[in-house]
């Protein structure tokens, strides 16, 4: 009978470590679009929430019909420089460094400056962007 218990209690400690480990590895998946909106293209949603140290899975797209075949998906606090085209959504992922400070910070297109930016909004461990 100690066996089982035994072996029962090392199964549940080995499912959990196992279920821990997955999840903490696991990105949340965040999808930017370009939008027209008053006849300017747009990044949307216009403010993207996260906050340090989280794993990030961008999904970019750029489905407008007419206009650039191709945009650009820059947030420099991250290092991030990306060409997005037409209809081919772009995967970006990324680590928040822990040591990033809370605040708004720009989400752009690189290739076309005049377009609307949306913002990185990082916020700290309790939620509150300082």
């Amino acid at each position: 009978m100690k066996k089982i218990l035994s072996l029962s209690l090392g199964l549940m400690i080995l499912t959990a470590t196992l279920w821990g480990s997955e999840t903490a590895t696991k990105s949340r998946e965040i999808v930017l679009e370009t939008k027209k909106i008053d006849g300017a293209v747009h990044w949307t949603p216009e403010k993207v929430e996260v906050t340090p140290g989280e794993k990030i899975k961008f999904v970019v797209k750029h489905e407008l019909e007419g206009g650039f075949d191709f945009h650009g998906f820059f947030i420099p606090i991250l290092n991030v420089t990306e060409q997005v085209n037409r209809n081919e959504p772009t995967i970006v992922e990324v680590t928040l460094p822990k040591s990033l400070k809370p605040g708004d910070y720009p989400i752009g297109c690189q290739f076309h400056p005049k377009h609307v930016r949306a913002t990185l909004v990082v916020s700290d461990k309790k939620g509150s962007k300082k």
